[in-house]
């Protein structure tokens, strides 16, 4: 089955609500008939495992047939529907590709996500800092030389966590990456949250399944229009390690999974595969018109290697200013840090509009200046306890100005991108301290008693 245009799972489903069924069977608001009516059009299609709609922990249909179509628009040998989001994929990827007590790189920009897979499979974890892109001033990826040093310092690698594109959408040679950690016979293993559109066309950077990656996870709510938890993830790979990964997708996934989610993601990958030359110039057309818009109103528009992300800066402004101007004008950034302002722009096709709704009103003063600081620790580094030694320890939360050479009992990230600055197990240097007093009033996972000024160390 090779028409990408068509949608399986979608298309079994409005069959299935053409025929005015009526539930006997779970979700409790049988099919919507318990809502008000803009609920009940919705809810028709929240389905379950009922007869004709396939099983996504055993697809032998519609399922089966919309995940071989999303191997085939993406490359892969065998490609899965997530429906817990790319975090539900990290962890069933790295689960499936590590055996307790084996070392895995992982480079230090990971998502909080991959570190909580790394525990959980009780790994013991290379950690190596990334490089900056000099021009966004953001973590984006590794040099392959780095990854060379790793391995020579550490032979046992048995496979590399790498992040491609970044959160602000920079990216990095894989493919030299890439063939550094095979050359050593580990797993490719990419975090691709923010990919999942580079297989619509060659404008975007080449997507890390056609740069030699094992396994891909990507999100796909994140940029294609898929419901929010849905995602991908392709397998690229004939090894051993990955041969599991749909025992593990059953451990970290719900039993009951949302057809709508599923739905979904049949239809985003239509989306994709089917992207046209004419698609990409209605985007190309609108993303001009938004660059234009900022730039009259008075910002710095930086463009990242994803054409889809818009980095927004004005002088004298931190992003934190500039994003609680937009959202008083109505419009709603990804993200914003010390520097700058994330907007994500949408894949939109022919005869899709998304222009500039109105003016951007004047930018007040900021109150006061914001310091910035910059996180910058060692090239490669592990942590002083193992997951196991962590289990067996209890932690008590010490003052801030205590805590040097201490060992941290919690991850801490800002949040987003939900990249932790401390991790569990870690001994804190100055250099954790300072980022830790630094992030204390911003928006953070973990550290749970931060903003007193404390955090959780092990004793």
């Amino acid at each position: 089955m090779t028409n990408q245009k068509a949608v399986p799972l979608l298309s079994k489903m409005k069959e299935h609500e053409g025929q005015n069924p009526i539930s006997l069977h779970v979700p409790g608001h049988k099919n919507g008939v318990l809502y008000n009516e803009m609920w009940q059009d919705i809810l028709k299609y929240d389905l379950t495992e009922i007869s004709g709609m396939d099983d996504l922990h055993h697809p032998e249909a519609a399922i089966r047939d919309a995940e071989a179509l999303l191997s085939s628009a993406y490359g892969a040998k065998k490609s899965f529907f997530l429906v817990g989001g790319t975090t539900s994929g990290n962890l069933a990827m790295i689960l499936t590709a590590v055996k307790r007590g084996e070392r895995v790189l992982v480079t230090r920009d990971a998502h909080k996500s991959v570190i909580h897979a790394l525990e959980l499979a009780g790994a013991r974890p290379v950690f190596l800092n990334t490089k900056k892109d000099l021009l966004t001033g953001v973590s984006s990826g590794v040099e392959a030389d780095a990854i060379l040093r790793a391995f020579h310092k550490y032979p046992d690698i048995c496979a590399a966590v790498l992040t491609y594109p970044s959160y602000y959408g920079t990216t990095f040679d894989l493919a030299e990456a890439v063939k550094v950690i095979h050359e050593f016979g580990a797993l490719a293993l990419l975090d691709a949250a923010h990919g999942a559109h580079f297989v619509a066309n060659a404008h975007f950077p080449q997507d890390a399944l056609r740069l030699g990656a094992d396994a891909v996870v990507q999100s796909a709510h994140k940029t294609l229009p898929a419901l929010t938890m849905g995602a991908f993830l392709h397998i690229n790979s004939d090894s051993a390690r990955l041969s599991d990964i749909r025992r593990y997708l059953q451990m970290v996934q719900t039993s009951s999974p949302s057809y709508l989610v599923m739905a979904s993601l049949d239809f985003a990958r239509q989306f994709v595969a089917t992207y046209s030359e004419d698609d990409l110039k209605a985007f190309l057309e609108m993303r001009a018109k938004w660059i234009d818009f900022l730039e009259e109103a008075g910002y710095t528009v930086l463009l990242p290697d994803d054409s889809l992300k818009l980095i927004v800066r004005k002088d004298g402004y931190s992003g934190y200013d500039i994003a609680a101007h937009f959202e008083a004008n109505g419009y709603y950034p990804e993200l914003s840090d010390d520097k700058q302002v994330l907007l994500i722009l949408p894949l939109i096709k022919k005869g899709i509009r998304f222009d500039p709704l109105h003016t951007l009103q004047a930018l007040p003063k900021p109150a006061v200046p914001l310091d910035t600081f910059q996180f910058a620790p060692p090239e490669i580094t592990v942590l002083s306890l193992s997951y196991a030694e962590m289990a067996e320890r209890n932690s008590v939360f010490i003052k801030l100005d205590q805590a040097l050479h201490a060992v941290a009992a919690e991850n801490v990230s800002v949040y987003p991108p939900g990249i932790p600055g401390v991790l569990r197990g870690e001994k804190l240097t100055e250099a954790h301290i300072a980022f830790l007093k630094a992030i204390s009033g911003k928006h953070f996972h973990g550290g749970e008693r931060l903003k007193e000024g404390e955090i959780a160390v092990y004793v």
